[in-house]
Order: C-alpha cells, then structure tokens, then sequence
C-alpha cells in the first residue's frame, strides 16, 4: 500500500481553499457512546448532522444504523478496531465513507481499505476527551481511498478551530512511536520509579521547580487515564515497540556511566545530545 506525496500535498492545499459544506450528512459512530464517541457526536450534531450509535450491543440493528450512512466512524479501542471493521464493512454501502480514529494507522488503513470498497480515511485527533472542542487541537488525516468524500468532516474541524496534518499511514506511525508511544512510556517510567521508591511526592513538591511539578502533573494525567488505553499505545506498533527498546537501551547506558560516576563520558553524552537538538529544531518552533 503506497501513497503518493502529491496527493498529501494536494489534500492540504484544497482544504485550505475549501469552503464549509452545510449539507447534513447522515452519520454513524460505532463505539460512539465511549468518550471521544460522545466528543465527535456533539459536534457533529451541533453541525446539523444527523447522528446514530452503534455500540457493542446494538449489532442486531447494524443494517438499519449503518444503511443510507453517509460517514461510519469507528471509535473503538484499538485492540477491537480492525474487527469492528471487518464485521461493519458487510453493511456498508460502496459510497460510505468509513474512518477511524484510534492512534495506529497503517494496519487500520489497510484492514479499511481491503474491507470496503468505499472512501477510506484514517483519522487522530491529537487530544484525549476531556475537551470540549476542536479548537487548537491538531487532527492527522492518512488519506486512503475517494478522500473528496471527506471535505466536509475535514471543513467541520477545521471551522471549529482544529489544525489538519497530512501525513502517509506509515509516517504517522513512524512519527508517534516517539510522540507517544516513547513519551507516554517516559512518563509510565517515572511514575513506576515514584511508586516503587516510595517517593514522598506531596512532600517532594514543597521543594519543587516548576519544572519538576509539570512533571509530576504529566504522571498524574497518564495515571488518570484508561490503563488498557496507554498500555496498546505503547505496544501499538512494531516501530514503537523498537523505540522504546532503544530507549531502554540508552537510559541502561547512560545509567552505567552514573553508577561509575565516569563524569566525562556524561558531560560528552550531554553536549552529543545537546549538539543534535541545535541542529534538529531551531530556537524559533520553541518560540513560536
């Protein structure tokens, strides 16, 4: 399955020229009664589209909620998405448009694609379901098949203040090994560490910076959070698995330079480390 840089640029350009369709659209959200469900069914009825919910016990009525739907959404967990596509796709007509948002693209996509023979997209929203709404927050579009049948949902988002992201499934994968995957498990570290050393951490954050209790507020968020959500992000994928093995890999060499107090090699880690970030992203993406 290969996807044409063009096409990504392509997409970008006309949505920044496209003008919002107020058509209503009929819409089905499969898993819609969970958060980001609920989050997208608000939305888009506040558009003036027309919204049904398929969840877990409604199978028996899946041709009468998914007949005549002009966009299927699937918002199920990622451990039950390609088998909710899969088990829908044989009540989808071929001018359905079917999209996802769970934080893995490229099996998604494909199990989308070789499934239904309609418009395919896959979508993340960058953000968890505590908002309340688009805006500011960044959406990735993997452009699959048809993608003109998604216009409107991407004007949708991006009237209300959403910032679309183009990228190829495989890319956005590629990507979020180390936007999420890696960061979320960063953070899963420091938290186990906490735990398992016992940490006074009320305590500790009467002698904090600002920079350790932003810390502490980032293990608070995650731990607040579904546990079976964080733990498939982290195993997502073959490239996230890998990154945070490699992560391991580092911290477990850089950890051994500490337990032999070898002060040198460090400071040579740190200006190493330091050196690829001026290089990699100037000063003014911080700024800005």
């Amino acid at each position: 399955m290969k996807y044409q840089t063009e096409q990504i640029d392509r997409l970008a350009s006309e949505f920044l020229n496209q003008k919002n369709n107020t058509q209503s659209r009929q819409v089905t959200l499969v898993g819609g009664g969970g958060r980001m469900g609920r989050f997208f069914n608000t939305h888009l009825s506040q558009a003036g589209h027309k919204v049904r919910i398929l969840g877990s016990q409604d199978w028996k009525q899946a041709k009468e909620l998914l007949k005549r739907a002009d966009l299927v959404l699937v918002c199920v967990p990622i451990e039950y998405t390609v088998d909710t596509i899969i088990k829908l796709s044989t009540y989808l007509s071929p001018t359905t448009a079917l999209a996802d948002i769970t934080s893995i693209k490229t099996p998604i996509v494909k199990a989308m694609l070789e499934h239904h023979r309609g418009p395919v997209m896959g979508l993340h929203p960058m953000f968890g379901p505590g908002l309340e709404s688009f805006a500011k927050q960044k959406i990735v579009a993997c452009p699959g098949r048809q993608t003109e049948a998604f216009d409107w949902l991407l004007s949708l988002m991006g009237n209300y203040g959403g910032e679309l992201i183009y990228a190829t499934p495989e890319e956005h994968d590629r990507l979020m090994a180390t936007v999420q995957a890696v960061r979320n498990f960063a953070t899963f570290g420091f938290g186990a560490f906490l735990a398992a050393d016992r940490v006074e951490v009320g305590r500790s954050l009467d002698f904090s910076s600002p920079a350790y209790r932003q810390q502490i507020e980032m293990v608070q968020r995650l731990f607040s959070q579904s546990a079976p959500m964080i733990v498939d992000i982290i195993l997502a994928s073959p490239e996230s698995r890998a990154a945070i093995a490699q992560l391991g890999s580092v911290c477990s060499r850089l950890a051994q330079l500490v337990q032999q107090g070898e002060r040198s090699a460090l400071i040579t880690e740190f200006e190493s480390a330091n050196s690829f970030f001026q290089q990699a992203i100037s000063t003014q993406y911080f700024n800005n």
